[in-house]
């Protein structure tokens, strides 16, 4: 499979090479929970509000997966940069244990709390329940939840974006037939309702798994041709840690927050925690788009880096923002000026809660470009190993959400969580932007060594 040369030739069209499927990946991974919520929005709004509820623990998972994934992918990117293929086979085989052990105890915590975990919401008998069952399935399935992300980044580390994003296609197809099939038991299926939209999704992501084994072999992948007997040093564990910690815990502590929100919300009734679920949802058109390109950006900065082309740095910087101004003021534009319409396919007969979620996505809307500028520029400084400063401005900014939303929710009521949102998304962009600046003055271009920072 051909991929992209980052390390020569026009900056701009080599991002776009790669990123342009990274963001096809990143809406397929938006797709599945989209997907969900448009046919279960059929049955009810508790039935959006369960699986809004377990969503936020799925989301947990995809941040701890980071711990792994982002030192893998940081590490084999630095590594193919410099030529050194025996370190690239050492830093996959460390972050490969690193992340079967994290995957095997929070699925045994998910799966044994489950009850409490969901408890603290509150609901009613009914959604309570749907919301357990949907965590349980998805509990089991979260190896593949886990082992997807660690197999692409063997891809993306060496530039090549099209593998991912067709595999990712397919897995998204399983979903889209499986789940009206598993919801409503069309056929010889069963209604299942919830716990269908759960298995649905578990089967599409072990179907994405298998064929990412079956192209491994073919193409002989890293995964593949390595002795998994020969146990590298702890140093590499180490620095799997040092770059994957600060990144994990950026999304931890946001998903964390995104559960104690959530709580207040559901204090409002299951309607605006439905509101909620979708809205994120839709709202995710900008950060998972932002995240995909992400990708493309820590690649690029990690393989100029490792290859010593300090000037390709500085001109990359340039080219990442141009693409970021796009997603930024595309995003802000379409939730704003289309609210009602997006809104709309997904709670069709229910106009109150259709309005809450116009007021939703138009309080968004004003935090979208920062919010593309952050997830851009942590691509970039996670590509340089500077993984900690990205990781200690969101979870700062994260946990301001709470505060700041107590303080608004006595004044204008479950607005204040909005607002409280968008204020926070604004500051973390400034924030990282003005850091990365002082981190490349004081770097000197980033040419200093950058393990004394």
């Amino acid at each position: 499979m051909k991929k992209a040369n980052l390390l020569e030739g026009n900056i701009f069209k080599t991002l776009i090479k790669m990123a342009m499927p990274l963001m096809g990946i990143a809406f397929v991974q938006m797709a599945y929970q989209l997907i969900d919520l448009m046919w279960l929005g059929r049955l009810s709004t508790e039935a959006v509000a369960s699986v809004g509820a377990g969503a936020f623990y799925i989301w947990m998972a995809q941040s701890i997966t980071l711990i792994a994934k982002t030192g893998t992918s940081v590490g084999l990117a630095q590594a193919y940069g410099r030529g050194d293929n025996e370190e690239a086979k050492k830093v996959w085989i460390s972050g490969f244990y690193l992340n079967l052990i994290i995957c095997l105890v929070l699925s045994a915590i998910y799966i044994l709390f489950r009850e409490q975990l969901i408890g603290i919401y509150g609901f009613k008998k009914e959604v309570h329940e749907m919301a357990v069952m949907y965590l349980y399935i998805i509990s089991v399935g979260l190896i593949f939840t886990f082992f997807n992300p660690m197999l692409s980044a063997t891809f993306y580390s060496k530039g090549n974006s099209v593998t991912p994003f067709k595999i990712s296609i397919i897995a998204l197809i399983t979903n889209l037939i499986l789940d009206p099939l598993l919801i409503f038991g069309i056929g010889v299926f069963p209604r299942l309702e919830v716990a269908g939209a759960a298995l649905a999704t578990v089967i599409a992501q072990a179907v994405a798994t298998f064929i990412y084994i079956f192209v491994g072999i073919r193409s002989r992948q890293i995964f593949i041709k390595n002795d998994y007997s020969k146990i590298p040093d702890k140093k590499y564990f180490k620095n799997h840690l040092i770059l994957g910690v600060p990144a994990s815990m950026q999304s931890v502590i946001h998903a964390t927050v995104g559960i104690i929100l959530n709580k207040y919300i559901a204090s409002f009734g299951a309607m605006y925690a439905a509101v909620y679920s979708i809205g994120s949802q839709i709202e995710s058109i900008s950060w998972m788009t932002s995240d995909g390109f992400a990708v493309a950006f820590s690649a690029f900065f990690g393989q100029n880096y490792g290859a010593k082309n300090y000037d390709r740095l500085q001109e990359g910087r340039r080219e990442c923002l141009k693409i970021i101004n796009i997603i930024g003021i595309f995003a802000a534009c379409l939730l704003f000026i289309f609210a009602e319409d997006l809104f709309r396919l997904f709670i069709p007969k229910d106009p109150l809660a259709i309005k809450a979620g116009v007021d939703y996505l138009k309080i968004m809307a004003f935090s979208q470009y920062f919010m593309a500028l952050e997830i851009g520029t942590t691509g970039m400084l996670n590509g340089l190993g500077l993984t900690k400063y990205p990781g200690i401005n969101a979870v700062i900014l994260n946990i301001l959400r709470i505060p700041l939303a107590l303080l608004f929710m006595p004044k204008i009521g479950v607005l204040g969580i909005w607002l409280a949102m968008t204020i926070s998304s604004i500051l973390k962009g400034i924030i990282l932007n003005i850091l990365y600046l002082h981190l490349r003055k004081k770097t000197k271009g980033f040419t200093i060594n950058m393990k004394d920072f």
